[in-house]
């Protein structure tokens, strides 16, 4: 893991640790489920807690209006997984390229027939000239077109 990488990771647990008092919880609401709101004021299922603090895992940019439901706390790939992966499959057609920046993109497109909130198109879209998303949910793929924008990479998806 790079120097950096350990450093923003150092900064995040630190904030995480100054957002931890923030969080409140309540013992159920109307439907008799616990829950707890974070400091944004966003409701959630105490199920998701333990997602929830590890959310800059899942998208270094959560803060700057990631979109994100509750199925998609369960299946978003941490982002340095879908980096590998797509940095992997990109070098299979471009075997000297070290960094995106160094990819040639050629016609390279990618299909992720799963896309959910869009963790692994974001990435793959870094790395490719294309990306098709496609998901069964017309909001969850909204959430990935709104997210793929928030990482700038929207118009290869």
């Amino acid at each position: 893991m790079s120097r950096k990488r350990k450093a923003n990771r150092r900064k995040t647990h630190d904030v995480q640790q100054a957002i931890e008092p923030l969080v409140k919880r309540s013992k159920s609401n109307e439907d008799g489920a616990s829950t707890f709101t974070t400091p944004q004021g966003q409701v959630l299922p105490s199920c998701l807690e333990k997602y929830w603090r590890r959310r800059h895992d899942f998208f270094h940019k959560y803060d700057e209006g990631i979109q994100i439901d509750e199925v998609g706390w369960y299946s978003v790939t941490h982002e340095v997984i879908a980096e590998d992966t797509a940095a992997r499959v990109a070098q299979l057609y471009s075997p000297t390229a070290q960094s995106s920046e160094e990819m040639d993109f050629g016609r390279l497109c990618v299909v992720d027939a799963f896309c959910g909130v869009g963790g692994n198109a974001i990435k793959f879209a870094t790395w490719c000239e294309h990306v098709i998303a496609i998901d069964i949910d017309p909001v969850r793929l909204e959430m990935a077109r709104h997210n793929a924008q928030v990482y700038g990479v929207a118009d290869r998806i």
